[in-house]
């Protein structure tokens, strides 16, 4: 039966935006002087468009004494409340030229931009804004360190030999100055592992059986306790049967584990005349004489 690939579902709007929008106005709003019970002109003009009092909103917006970047993203959050989503676009994208380093703006762009289909576009605009400052790069390096000590763990019970090293984390100085700086994996033969799963994946499409067993290593793993050799049949069956298969990686993740292991997380599409699915796949490879190979394959979750 043919499975069905659908498209990312487009995130809801009223939580996640509206808390967004509050914390972008809390934020732009760290230096200004407000006195003591004085109402915030632009929470004031968040609060009329949220109650849906938008010609309060636009009174308000033509005369309340706000930064740029308050009124523009208060316009844009004005034309998203009324359903207008182009011009919400529109707004936004042109205040993100003057403030590209706003995560809030970013997120919100992003999100609309999810909405029309545009999916890549999004994805590209949300790495930037994770990334565009050094305290968020280093936060994000904090978390992907947890998740290879956690990972670490759970290899540890399959490769005895593996030592799990603990995350140390990166501290984050007050004054430190911010700059446009993407995270990239500094591990050193990452180019030799992304190469040797490329050569998988373009085994496999071109149901070249023999290279596509042979980047599987003799330590492979299989999964429900099956032996390698049943493995290695039940696979050659499924390489050679189809009359054609296409096979796309896309959003890959890698992370070392150790010098010689690493663990390779993506989202995998894969369609032939029998069958078509997309799901996150996890790939454990282990560099053995010189090579690096594939001795754990693992999908994680199938994409709905």
């Amino acid at each position: 039966m043919l499975k069905k690939v659908v498209q990312p579902k487009s995130i809801k709007w009223p939580v996640g935006l509206a808390l967004m929008a509050v914390l972008s106005l809390a934020l732009a709003n760290l230096d200004a002087d407000s006195g003591a019970g004085s109402v915030d002109p632009a929470l004031e003009v968040q609060q009329a468009i949220d109650d849906e009092q938008f010609e309060l909103a636009k009174n308000l917006l033509d005369k309340a004494e706000l930064s740029k970047f308050q009124r523009g993203y208060l316009q844009g959050w004005l034309s998203l409340k009324q359903q207008d989503s182009k011009a919400a676009l529109e707004t936004w994208q042109a205040l993100r030229l003057q403030f590209p380093n706003s995560l809030e703006l970013g997120n919100n762009v992003a999100v609309l931009l999810m909405q029309q289909g545009e999916y890549q576009q999004a994805q590209t605009i949300l790495e930037q804004s994770l990334h565009a400052n050094k305290q968020v790069s280093k936060a994000l390096g904090n978390l992907n360190q947890l998740y290879a000590f956690q990972a670490q763990k759970a290899y540890k019970q399959v490769f005895s030999r593996l030592d799990v090293v603990a995350p140390k984390g990166q501290w984050l100085a007050l004054t430190e100055a911010s700059d446009v700086k993407v995270v990239n994996s500094d591990f050193a033969e990452q180019q030799q592992v992304t190469q040797a799963v490329e050569a998988w994946r373009q085994a496999w499409s071109s149901k070249n059986v023999t290279d596509y067993l042979a980047s599987y290593s003799d330590n492979f793993v299989p999964a429900n306790s099956q032996s390698l050799k049943a493995w290695r049949n039940a696979r050659e069956r499924s390489v050679t049967g189809p009359r054609f298969i296409e096979v796309y990686v896309s959003d890959v993740k890698l992370t070392p584990l150790s010098e010689t292991l690493v663990r390779f997380t993506f989202n995998q599409r894969y369609r032939s005349n029998i069958v078509q699915d997309e799901v996150i796949k996890v790939l454990l490879l282990e560099k053995t004489a010189g090579q690096w190979k594939i001795v754990q394959e693992v999908v994680t979750n199938e994409i709905r």
